[in-house]
């Protein structure tokens, strides 16, 4: 039985750079991955999956994590061939006789992380078709001749490890080693010691023991006690004789790949611990939108996230934000392009529900960055930019523009995005187009969202974006209105 990833299907990495920079995506992954540098991890994340079922394999291996016990039982499993990888590694620069010791500990650590797992897991509700899937590779492993073989031999080596006890004596530049033939214990009498210092349970810390500054005085001990055990010493080498490799390679991969899980769920509760929801998403069939409660992350990171919804009305995919400045319009159209990306990715979603469309592709087109090379005017990159995504799009593209066209006057900004929206319309596609055009709201093929002020101080935002026509008047009229500076003043003092 061969190891299929726990993965499922890899997707493809992202083409257009500029989706990930206009989503904050890879601001994204540094906040969920942390100071994780495994590239893999991070490859990950810009390579959105091409299908429903390989986004629902992913989904299903979550909705197993997400029981404590599995989880544990996962994450203690990691850790243990993370620590016998370790052994591994450090082995390859040990002094010869450490070797036989390093090498030893990685094949117990190894046997002992399999079978646990295995017989723990065997124990639980596991229904994911990846998770099964592993344990199934597991119990073959495990009831492999060569396992079995493995796990005697380690034993015998373990026991006769067991018997290597010495004392050592340092008397200048000479160091004596003899048999240890009884006497006191000193490991246990300052074992004994300190454990009148320890207060309730103790959290255990991973010590991981460096051969750096192996001197030759740890060489010269060495050296005395495989003269005085030659046999035990022999069992030792017999076994890394007779079994060179230790960890299987769908192992090691699962243990790598499964952190993709770990670390996003790790990063899931410590926001739903600040009362962030998170949802495993239903992916509609007939096209509809239905997502209640939606934030954006990087603000949850900071508790400053104001969740909204999005719906689609009937046929309508086109949603038209309008409101007031600084009111929140960007981030509701950026919150939802990374809701889209991430399930794309086969994660559960930051919102109470989610019912969505599996989107093909998602393209976006925020203001460009100034570029003294760049030859075309602003409003002539939108144009170009907007036939591009014309270009490509279908009925299951996702169009998330902001401040398109806004470099031109309100009637030609407002002409363009008719001309825009008309075409999205006609493709079937699903788009937020953000505008400060209000006119634009006004096309019935669109949904019309508002960004609303505050109910205590109208001149201030809510950040709550709710269907609805666009407002008769913007924050600055309401702002000039407090200062005495409306058009109607202004025109009474000139007088």
């Amino acid at each position: 039985m061969s190891y299929r990833s726990i993965l499922g299907s890899r997707g493809r990495r992202v083409g257009e750079d500029q989706v990930l920079y206009d989503l904050r995506i890879r601001e994204l992954a540094s906040e969920i991955l942390g100071r994780e540098r495994d590239e893999l991890l991070w490859s990950l994340f810009q390579e959105p999956l091409d299908s429903v079922d390989a986004a629902v394999y992913r989904l299903d291996v979550f909705r197993d994590l997400m029981n404590e016990s599995i989880y544990t039982a996962v994450e203690r499993f990691v850790e243990k061939i993370r620590l016998a990888l370790d052994y591994l590694e450090m082995e390859k620069d040990a002094f010869e006789p450490h070797k036989l010791g390093l090498h030893l500990d990685a094949a117990l650590t190894y046997v002992e992380a399999l079978e646990n797992f295995y017989n723990e897991m065997t124990s639980l509700d596991v229904r994911s078709q990846g998770l099964r899937g592993f344990m199934g590779y597991i119990g073959e492993i495990i009831r492999g001749t060569r396992f079995k073989a493995m796990k005697e031999r380690a034993w015998e080596a373990k026991n006769a490890r067991s018997k290597i006890r010495i004392r050592v004596r340092i008397v200048g530049d000479k160091v004596h080693v003899w048999r240890f033939d009884g006497g006191e214990d000193l490991g246990k009498i300052i074992e004994e010691l300190f454990a009148r210092f320890r207060e309730g349970e103790v959290k255990k810390v991973r010590y991981i023991p460096t051969t750096s500054g192996f001197s030759h005085v740890h060489a010269a001990i060495l050296e005395g006690a495989f003269k005085l055990f030659r046999d035990e010493y022999e069992t030792l080498k017999r076994f890394r004789e007779e079994f060179p490799e230790i960890l299987d390679e769908g192992v090691v991969a699962f243990a790598r790949e499964v952190r993709f899980y770990l670390l996003y769920l790790k990063f899931m509760r410590s926001l739903m611990k600040r009362g962030y929801a998170f949802t495993i998403p239903r992916f509609t069939l007939d096209g509809r939108i239905d997502v209640r409660g939606f934030y954006n992350i990087l603000l949850a990171e900071k508790g400053v996230a104001i969740p909204n919804d999005i719906s689609t009305v009937g046929s309508k995919r086109i949603f038209v934000v309008t409101g007031m400045n600084s009111g929140g319009k960007t981030t509701f159209a950026t919150s939802f392009g990374q809701l889209a990306y991430l399930a794309k990715l086969g994660l559960p979603l930051p919102a109470e529900r989610a019912e969505i469309p599996f989107f093909s592709t998602i393209t976006t087109a925020y203001p460009a960055r100034e570029d003294p090379r760049e030859s075309l005017s602003r409003l002539e990159q939108d144009v170009v930019r907007a036939i591009d995504i014309l270009r490509k799009a279908d009925g299951s593209t996702l169009i998330i523009t902001n401040e398109l066209f806004a470099t031109t006057t309100s009637d030609e900004g407002y002409v363009l995005s008719k001309i825009f929206l008309e075409e999205v319309s006609k493709r079937g596609s699903y788009c937020i187009f953000v505008t400060f055009i209000p006119q634009v709201a006004s096309l019935d093929f669109v949904i019309s969202m508002v960004a609303q002020p505050s109910r205590e101080d109208p001149t201030k935002p809510s950040y709550r974006i709710l269907p609805g026509p666009p407002p008769s008047e913007y924050m600055a009229v309401r702002i000039a209105s407090k200062y005495g500076l409306s058009y109607k003043e202004l025109k009474a003092m000139v007088k």
